[in-house]
């Protein structure tokens, strides 16, 4: 978004809306970003060439390098230890005279010219070393394995690099990395990993092409890997972020292996499922991994933990639930001892099935309220997000308070919203649903230069921004707000992309469990009452509703108005666009709704916030919703059923 490396803004508040305004470099290079706050800010691209090393990757590798069982591990103790370190420059170096001079002292001479970088905290970039490294790299084919392993030694050793193209050090890396690619297909498994975990100590794993080609070679035989091999291949998985081959195989082998297999090891197993974006479909091996969790629960550590819930989060589907709530209830006696981190993933743990345990969300949220000084933007959208899921009313009204006190730290995180501006508007939008807002901050995220900023020029728009627009739209309507609010081009490009196809029968796509049920329940009514249509009343809503405009005087239904809106436009349909000339306080709009699973919070008495939320905002456009739950339709077994079903539930809104 940037072409500066380093961008200075200075940001002025204004009552109402937030205008700020960039100091006069940042208007030459970048367009100004409407931001919460008032402060000075610094954005740096951290380009340094120690890149990519956090500590999930840092634990998952510290567990190999402390295990007792033979991993491969590039040791830095192994490196050449016989040249004494000189503060005066090699003389094949300093000369550049390279005739006659054999691949010994080719070598010898780097490994002077490292000890001299070490010793005197000189780059390998600097200048002078320019003729000697690009002789250096035109012969590292001659280097033998003894001394390619040698040389990845002394590169890891020297100075840190402002980047990874830095003159002279991405020659070498470069040309170390094609001369490691050309031995692979005769490298044995063992050398391919220990090649590997020296890209990986270098900080280059993601740059060098070898990580990538040692891994398709070893992908031809994962169900044949030792436990040990399985591991450390799977741990340059998740360095890679991307899956290299059929990620079955490891599954296959890890059911094999898995009592062989310490929890640190499973965790390590775990965080390659997770970050190749692979759920285990095996339900017995998600079992084990339930039980081995539950049974080392007060010993786990935070990393390993939080790697073993995530791909458990990932993998588990509704047959899952009662041992994820078997989880949950060994989990309420740790959450004092884990990290806020640690305990954000717990809260977590059941968003995708909207599974609460309303125990360990009490207590995480009390974490959460005394510690959310301490917290990331992320980690408030993340909390928020399943505050807002589970539509969590805390006896305590602990979710409140904390609730009040993110509203107040946005804005003082000026530099994380230029950084992760989607997660900002995120963020807002889970609290909407919570019942927070805060105009100035919805203006700002509504502006077209914030947009811009968060979503680029290619008008993928995310739904949270929709849902922004729509709630300033309908919950705002009456409360005099004057911000800013999406154009109405750019709602209808996400009415087209973000709302779902209306269902019919034999059509092209296949039809859901809802989709189905809309069809029945719209088919059944029309026995009853003509005409029905379906409607996306609420266009950020991606499923349509049936809607029948009701004449309570005439007892009747009325069709909708000639003038209605067509479907995918992204307009919000008001009384008045679904009426027209018809409009009567005698005539009812009634949306039925379908209330699937994924709507209610699972065995307790309430719906999830964002189905929550659309009820509340029909009501607040004077429809009347009509909740029909899937369960409920399921049970009526003949047609005669259904319309008594149906006509019960129209009676709670119409005169029928």
């Amino acid at each position: 978004m940037f072409s500066a490396p380093i961008i200075r803004c200075s940001l002025y508040r204004v009552r109402g809306v937030c205008h700020q305004l960039l100091t006069n470099q940042t208007r030459k290079s970048s367009p100004k970003l409407p931001l919460v706050g008032s402060a000075c800010f610094h954005l740096e691209s951290a380009n340094a060439a120690k890149l990519f090393v956090d500590r999930e990757n840092k634990h998952a590798h510290d567990v190999l390098v402390n295990s007792l069982k033979p991993y491969q591990i590039f040791r830095y103790e192994e490196s050449v230890e016989n040249v004494l370190q000189s503060s005066e420059l090699p003389e094949l170096v300093s000369t550049a005279n390279f005739t006659n001079v054999n691949m010994e002292e080719l070598f010898n001479a780097f490994n002077e010219l490292a000890q001299y970088c070490i010793h005197t905290n000189t780059c390998i970039s600097d200048k002078r070393f320019e003729q000697f490294c690009q002789y250096f790299c035109e012969q590292t084919h001659h280097l033998n394995d003894e001394q390619l392993l040698a040389t990845l030694r002394l590169l890891s050793k020297l100075p840190e690099e402002a980047s990874v193209r830095e003159l002279n050090y991405m020659q070498l890396w470069n040309n170390l990395d094609v001369e490691c690619c050309r031995r692979i297909e005769r490298w044995s498994s063992d050398q391919l990993l220990l090649i590997c975990d020296a890209w990986y100590t270098l900080n280059l794993a993601r740059f060098a092409e070898f990580v990538w080609e040692a891994l398709r070679k070893l992908g031809r035989k994962i169900r044949r890997m030792s436990p040990e091999h399985l591991v450390q291949a799977m741990f340059y998985c998740n360095v890679l972020r991307r899956s290299v081959f059929e990620m079955f195989d490891f599954e296959v082998n890890l059911a094999r292996h898995i009592d062989n297999m310490s929890l640190q090891e499973l965790g390590v197993m775990a965080m390659g499922f997770f970050k190749t974006q692979t759920p285990i479909r095996n339900p017995e091996l998600l079992d084990h991994l339930f039980k081995r969790l539950i049974a080392n629960i007060e010993t786990v550590e935070d990393i390993t933990l939080v790697s073993i819930l995530k791909v458990l989060r990932y993998s588990s589907k509704l047959p899952q639930v009662p041992q994820m709530m078997e989880l949950m209830d060994t989990l309420q006696t740790q959450i004092s001892r884990l990290s806020l981190m640690s305990c954000l993933h717990v809260a977590l743990f059941g968003v995708e099935l909207q599974c609460c345990h309303d125990g360990v969300l009490e207590l995480v949220l009390q974490r959460f309220n005394d510690e959310i000084e301490n917290a990331r933007l992320k980690d408030m959208e993340r909390i928020c997000l399943a505050i807002s899921v589970f539509n969590y009313r805390s006896p305590t009204g602990v979710e409140q308070e904390l609730c009040a006190k993110i509203m107040k730290l946005l804005e003082t995180k000026v530099d994380e919203i230029l950084k992760y501006p989607r997660c900002f508007v995120c963020c807002l939008h889970y609290l909407t649903l919570c019942g927070y807002h805060n105009e100035e901050m919805l203006t700002s995220v509504l502006d077209a230069r914030f947009i811009a900023h968060a979503y680029g020029n290619n008008k993928i728009f995310g739904r949270e921004l929709f849902n922004l627009d729509s709630f300033v739209k309908i919950n705002l309507k009456n409360t005099g707000y004057a911000g800013n609010q999406l154009p109405e081009k750019m709602r209808r490009t996400m009415g087209k992309l973000l709302t779902q196809y209306i269902p019919e029968r034999n059509q092209k796509f296949r039809l859901n469990h809802t989709d189905r049920i809309l069809l029945e329940i719209k088919e059944t009514l029309g026995c009853i009452l003509r005409p029905n249509t379906f409607k996306h009343i609420l266009p950020h809503f991606e499923r349509p509703d049936v809607v029948i405009s009701y004449d309570n005087k005439q007892r009747k239904a009325l069709p909708l108005a000639a003038v209605c809106p067509a479907d995918y436009n992204g307009e919000i349909l008001t009384r008045d666009l679904l009426l027209g000339e018809s409009e009567s306080s005698e005539v009812n709009t009634v949306a039925i709704v379908i209330a699937g699973w994924n709507n209610v919070v699972k065995d307790k008495e309430r719906f999830t916030g964002l189905f929550e939320m659309k009820l509340k905002q029909l009501r607040l456009l004077g429809h009347k919703p009509v909740v029909i739950y899937w369960h409920e339709w399921r049970k009526q077994e003949t047609p005669l059923d259904r319309q008594h079903f149906l006509k019960r539930k129209l009676t709670t809104a119409i005169n029928l």
